[in-house]
C-alpha cells in the first residue's frame, strides 16, 4: 500500500517514499548474537536504554527491564500477571485491540471506560475511576490511533490513582522517544510501562519491546516470560543496539519531518471539507479524522468497498480502533503514506462521506 494510484488510508505500514527516505538514513549495528539464546539486555546496553527512555539512574536501581520481541507479547504477559493478581481492570478506551482480546481469553474481569476517548485531555476524571470497583487501570499513550498525548490534567489524574494504591499500566508502545510518561512519573511500585521504540517509526523488522516494572514484580515477569515471551531473536537484538545508537536519533528526525509535512498537507486539505476535522494536538504518524455526525459502519464499509474497486482508495472505520461510530464516525489515517496518496485518497473518501452525511463541500 502507499504507491501507485491506490492506498488504504488507515493502513499500518508506511508508504514507499518514507521507506526509501529512512532506508538511506538507517545504519544497522553489529554485535548481535546469531547462535545463543538471549533473554536479557547486556548491562551496559540496559543503562543506555533506560537513560534514553527517560529514566534516571536512581530510578533504574528500583526497576526491572524485561526485553521482548514485540509489544503484543508484553500485553499478553502483563495480562497473565494481572490474572494472577486477581484484580479487576479498567480499560481506558481506546486501547490496542489485543488488550481486550487478552482479557477476554483469560477471563479477566474488566470495565471499559469509553466516555473520554479523543477528548480525554478535557474530560478525564480520575474520581470517576476511583469510584468504580477496579483495582488497576490500563492507559494507552498516545491515545490509540489518535496521536494525542496526555496533558497535565490526565497526568495528575493518573498520579491520583497511584496515590490511592491502584495499579496503572501505561502502554507507550507508540510513544515518540522524548515524550515518555516515565519522564513525569519515574519509578513507582504500582506503575508498569510498555515500550517499543522502533514501532513508533514504522520499523517493524528490528523492533524490540520492553516491560519496565518495579523490582517487586521481577520473579513474576521473569517466570512468565519463559512461557509467553521466549528468547530475543537476532533482529530484536539489533533493535536494542540501534536504539542505543546515535543513528536512532537521526532516523527519528527523518520520521518527524515526514509525518509533520504530511500533517500540514492534510490540514490544508481538510479546510475544504468543513464536516471533517482532526485534533489540533496530533503528534505522530497516526491521526483520526472525525465526521460531524454518526454513520452506520455497515453502510460505510460497503461504500469503501466500492471506492476500493472503482478508485483504489479507501479507509477503515474507527470502530476497528475502538471508537463508537454510533456516537461519531471517524477513520484513521497513516501520515507515513506517500503524500500524493494521502491527498488524493482523502479527497475521494471525504467526497464519498459528504454524500452520505448530506454535508456539502
Amino acid at each position: 500500500m502507499g504507491g501507485g494510484n491506490s492506498a488504504n488510508l488507515s493502513y499500518w505500514n508506511s508508504g514507499s517514499d518514507y521507506k526509501a527516505r529512512l532506508k538511506e538514513t538507517l545504519t544497522l549495528p553489529c554485535g548481535a548474537d546469531l547462535f545463543d539464546y538471549q533473554y536479557y539486555f547486556p548491562d551496559d546496553i540496559e543503562a543506555q536504554l533506560a537513560a534514553k527512555l527517560g529514566f534516571s539512574a536512581a530510578d533504574r536501581k528500583k526497576l526491572y527491564f524485561h526485553p521482548l520481541t514485540q509489544s503484543t507479547l508484553a500485553i499478553a504477559i502483563l495480562s497473565v500477571l494481572l490474572k494472577k493478581l486477581r484484580v479487576k481492570l479498567g480499560i481506558i478506551a481506546p486501547a490496542y485491540f489485543s488488550v481486550q482480546n487478552c482479557f477476554d481469553d483469560l477471563g479477566l474481569l474488566y470495565t471499559r471506560f469509553d466516555n473520554f476517548m479523543e477528548r480525554i485531555n478535557n474530560t478525564f476524571d480520575a474520581d470517576a475511576l476511583l469510584q468504580s470497583d477496579c483495582d488497576a487501570f490500563f492507559f494507552t499513550s498516545p491515545v490509540n490511533s489518535c496521536g494525542l498525548y496526555f496533558n497535565e490534567r490526565v497526568q495528575n489524574g493518573i498520579q491520583k490513582l497511584l496515590d490511592a494504591g491502584k495499579l496503572v499500566i501505561l502502554d507507550e508502545s507508540l510513544c515518540i522517544n522524548g515524550r515518555e510518561l516515565c519522564r513525569t512519573f519515574g519509578a513507582q511500585e504500582n506503575l508498569l510501562y510498555i515500550y517499543s521504540p522502533h514501532k513508533t517509526m514504522g520499523i517493524q523488522g528490528i523492533k524490540f519491546s520492553v516491560i519496565v516494572v518495579h523490582k517487586k514484580f521481577y520473579e513474576d515477569i521473569d517466570s512468565l516470560s519463559d512461557g509467553y515471551g521466549g528468547s530475543l531473536n537476532y533482529s530484536c537484538q539489533q533493535g536494542y543496539l540501534h536504539f542505543a545508537s546515535d543513528n536512532f536519533d537521526t532516523c527519528l528526525a527523518v520520521y518527524n519531518r515526514f509525518w509533520q509535512e504530511n500533517l500540514s498537507a492534510v490540514r490544508s486539505l481538510l479546510a475544504s471539507y468543513p464536516f471533517a476535522s482532526l485534533s489540533p494536538d496530533v503528534c505522530g504518524h497516526y491521526a483520526m479524522i472525525f465526521i460531524d455526525r454518526a454513520l452506520d459502519d455497515r453502510t460505510v464499509v460497503d461504500a469503501m468497498k466500492r471506492l476500493m474497486k472503482e478508485q483504489g482508495y479507501f479507509a477503515y472505520p474507527g470502530s476497528m480502533q475502538g471508537f463508537d461510530s454510533k456516537k461519531r464516525f471517524c477513520f484513521r489515517i497513516n501520515l507515513l503514506l506517500n503524500k500524493t496518496d494521502l491527498e488524493q485518497g482523502l479527497k475521494i473518501v471525504l467526497t464519498c462521506l459528504s454524500t452520505m452525511t448530506g454535508a456539502t463541500k
